[in-house]
């Protein structure tokens, strides 16, 4: 069985003043707009009934995603109606806040309809569904972010252009979208998601980021508003909750096999090297990784002018990198592991490596 999650626009108004001769703003009563589907048919009606025949079943999860508005909610409640009047059995309808207001629809508006995308592919993917994204009714606004939302949570998006007979598939793409900024500067984003910031804080911050990763974040932020706050962009939203989403499928996820490599063999001769002058601890820290069952490899890497040390990446091949530092310097080390895919891996990291790193 499948979820269809359906953004829900106007269309059948706007084809039914026209098709009935009405003048444009005239109100509908939602039995006249009941009538008018069922008299021309949902192909010709609007775009959700006739993408919905394309796309789904009568036995599939259908969630009407329709904005916060008097004409929003009256289409989305005429096409729920028509289609369990039709037997299709499951309908459920969600209001998205977002509301024709300018000021709002990039601040607070998208990102709603992006968390409420999130929320309804994850309750549908825990139910073991199917899930596809039908972007084609709404605002221009909600195509492209769905569109988003689909690529980064790995799930279809269709689109039925209104002189089309078939949709289009934007399909899921088979690779893991690189989430290594965010869990870098995993404290930063974690703060600035609670609620928004003054621009001073925000920037206090920002300077202890260096100028390239620091100009990286910056494109995840909305500038400051007229309380001179900041707060995550909704493209920064979804790389944020790929995370949580990542994490929470690592819960489910088994742990990676203990490696067969002996514990003194773990660590690159490297890092036995006096002359490297390592920062403080090196030797300590990395003899504590190589406790940890799954890890097969320990490599000292480059040293940078920096006494933040942090998870800097992880790899869909089980690598780790990270920088272990001093209050003079950081040596950047590379862990191999046992961990395959980025969840896995993640959990790795999380449970065993992070915890070392901030002890």
């Amino acid at each position: 069985m499948q979820t269809i999650i359906t953004t829900t626009g106007t269309s059948l108004l706007s084809n039914a003043t026209r098709e009935l001769n009405k003048n444009k703003g005239e109100s509908f009563a939602e039995d006249e707009l009941q009538n008018y589907l069922k008299s021309v048919g949902p192909e010709k009606a609007s775009a959700e009934t006739k993408s919905l025949l394309k796309i789904a079943n009568s036995t599939d999860e259908v969630v009407l995603l329709y904005t916060k508005t008097i004409n929003g909610e009256l289409c989305a409640k005429v096409i729920s109606r028509y289609l369990k009047s039709d037997k299709w059995s499951n309908i459920a309808l969600r209001e998205l806040p977002l509301e024709e207001n300018e000021a709002q629809f990039e601040r607070r508006g998208l990102r709603e309809l992006v968390n409420i995308l999130i929320e309804e592919i994850t309750k549908a993917q825990r139910e073991n569904r199917e899930v596809i994204i039908n972007a084609t009714g709404g605002f221009k606004a909600e195509i492209a972010y769905t569109t988003i939302v689909g690529m980064i949570f790995q799930v279809p998006v269709k689109y039925i252009y209104q002189f089309f007979e078939q949709p289009i598939t934007f399909p899921s793409l088979p690779i893991s979208w690189d989430i290594n900024l965010l869990l870098e500067y995993e404290s930063f984003f974690r703060w600035i998601d609670e609620e928004p910031r003054k621009n001073l804080e925000v920037e206090k911050r920002l300077k202890i980021i260096p100028e390239l990763e620091r100009n990286q974040v910056q494109q995840l932020l909305l500038p400051a508003d007229e309380n001179n706050e900041i707060m995550l962009s909704a493209a920064g939203d979804i790389l944020w909750k790929r995370v949580a989403q990542q994490r929470e499928l690592a819960e489910f996820i088994e742990d990676a096999s203990p490696s067969k490599i002996p514990i003194a063999d773990k660590i690159s001769s490297s890092l036995n090297e006096v002359k490297h002058h390592f920062p403080k601890g090196t030797r300590k820290f990395v003899e504590k990784i190589a406790q940890v069952e799954a890890v097969e490899e320990i490599i000292s890497g480059n040293f940078e002018n920096t006494t933040n040390k942090r998870i800097k990446k992880i790899d869909d091949d089980g690598s780790i990198r990270l920088l272990w530092a001093d209050n003079e310097k950081a040596v950047n080390l590379s862990i191999r592991t046992t961990a395959r895919g980025q969840p896995q891996t993640l959990k790795l990291c999380d449970r065993y490596i992070r915890p070392l790193l901030d002890s």
